[in-house]
């Protein structure tokens, strides 16, 4: 029997979906989470969201750029790295859910990590004169498993304060909202920096880098702090210690939890082969110092419209809502084939390049609210078919999945401009080859990795009725 008929098989119609409570009521936590604790919870995401981009895009590409590393070592690199830190997550999930503590069983692990973070990004973001690959490599495994450390908890925290599916949505739309304040703080950075004359522009450098620092040490402790101390502790099941065959167990038999990943991942493969972007604006369309710009006006689009996929995901569904944004972002992808560095003006090339960022940060703050908030139902469908409770464990599985994926993404996007003899090199000179080769990557691989996503997800089998079921079968088991 599919996981679908199974869900469907009721005797009793399932209850209207304003009669499953917010929060779980077994006594701890608040039934109904306010705009402030929601705010509260989303204040923890503006670190990561200062750092994700500077760390994960900008200073791989601006190393490459200024110390001469090769972007086919630098990729195969960066795919070996995602790769182990992929298993490393494992660990993380698996002891996340065994682990309780007086000041609840996710924060201690968000405080680590922020703090780790902060150590891993001091030299990462002021390297010395003559940075290698090694050097590279050897921080940004610090960094990543700081950042998996705190994300993953992070997120089981916010799995756990709410069981209903459309709280869920906005659980996740208000981190993903902060998170891009965040992300829209580090695009503006460059350009206020230029304008103080601090640095001589506004494109991003081993100076600007630096930069990210001063300001993460003194925001990501405060936020994190604030984050930690206000927001509600959440739900968090008492501990069963089921080994961990058991987990593999009833992974195999998530049917919903496969289709997930499946669609999700090819998606996390086109965001891979995005992560080249800086070097497509700085190198290929030479508006390096208007890339800040560009970005934040992603920024702020990702961040104006985090609302408006909460607010479909009501209408039509999370899994309809993001083959939308798929739809919107594969099709804004290909304007870069109209834009040609050679023959057309650089404001005219700028202006363009506004309303493609324009349509691809709308359909990319739909990854941030609907992916945590599809999953954590993927979760409540674990529980209700083997009785535990693996919240981190699933969320760890998920990125060790995503982190593959993403770094197969991110490794074709440098091999194949490597193939392609696209030269990253400041001042190098490409050929028409090697411009086709960008573009490829840039606008048609992304798209067609994307769409394969969106049409697995389409008929996936937990909508908000069938997650109806599975709640009130939950809260049963829960009174017995």
């Amino acid at each position: 029997m599919s996981d679908a008929a199974e869900l469907v098989l009721e005797v009793t119609p399932p209850p209207a979906v304003a009669d499953v409570p917010a929060h779980r009521r077994d006594g701890t936590g608040p039934v109904q989470l306010s705009r402030a604790d929601l705010v509260a919870y989303g204040l923890a995401a503006f670190g990561p969201g200062l750092l994700l981009n500077p760390m994960t895009l900008y200073v791989p590409q601006i190393y490459a750029k200024e110390f001469g590393i090769s972007l086919a070592a630098l990729g195969s690199a960066l795919v070996v790295l995602r790769i182990v830190n992929a298993f490393t997550d494992q660990v993380i999930g698996y002891v996340s859910d065994r682990t309780r503590t007086r000041w609840g069983a996710r924060k201690p692990a968000i405080a680590i990590g922020a703090a780790l973070v902060l150590v891993a990004a001091f030299f990462l973001l002021r390297p010395p004169p003559m940075a290698s690959l090694a050097y590279l490599v050897g921080w940004k495994i610090l960094y990543d498993f700081a950042y998996t450390l705190g994300d993953i908890n992070y997120t089981s925290w916010g799995a756990e304060l709410s069981s209903n599916y459309d709280t869920r949505s906005r659980i996740t739309g208000m981190r993903g909202l902060i998170s891009q304040i965040g992300n829209l703080c580090n695009d503006a950075l460059p350009i206020i920096l230029a304008w103080a004359g601090l640095v001589a522009t506004s494109a991003y450098s081993i100076p600007v880098l630096g930069y990210f620092f001063v300001v993460a040490v003194i925001v990501i402790p405060l936020t994190t702090a604030i984050s930690l101390a206000r927001a509600p502790q959440g739900t968090a099941p008492p501990i069963e210690r089921p080994p961990f065959w058991t987990f593999v167990r009833s992974v195999r038999g998530n049917r919903p939890l496969w289709l997930y990943l499946a669609a999700f991942c090819l998606g996390g493969m086109g965001l891979g082969t995005l992560q080249i972007m800086f070097t497509f604006y700085d190198g290929y369309l030479r508006l390096g110092s208007w890339y800040p710009y560009l970005m934040t006006v992603f920024a702020i689009t990702m961040a104006g419209t985090t609302p408006l996929w909460s607010w479909m995901a009501r209408r039509i569904g999370k899994h309809r809502a993001y083959v939308v944004s798929v739809v919107i972002v594969s099709l804004a992808t290909q304007g870069y084939w109209f834009l040609d560095p050679d023959t057309l003006t650089q404001e005219f090339i700028v202006s363009v390049s506004m309303v493609i960022v324009f349509f691809i940060g709308m359909g990319a703050s739909a990854v941030m609210v609907l992916s945590p908030a599809i999953l954590a139902d993927v979760v409540d469908y674990g529980r209700l078919r083997t009785r535990e409770q693996r919240t981190g464990s699933y969320y760890a599985f998920y990125m060790l999945t995503s982190k593959i994926a993403t770094a197969i993404g991110a490794g074709m996007a440098f091999l194949l401009l490597s193939a392609f003899g696209y030269d990253a090199s400041a001042g190098a000179v490409n050929t028409g080859t090697a411009a086709f080769g960008i573009l490829f990557t840039v606008a048609v691989l992304p798209a067609i990795l994307k769409i394969g996503g969106g049409l697995i997800i389409w008929n996936f089998p937990i909508d908000r009725r069938r997650h109806a079921i599975i709640e009130r079968r939950l809260l049963q088991r829960a009174a017995r």
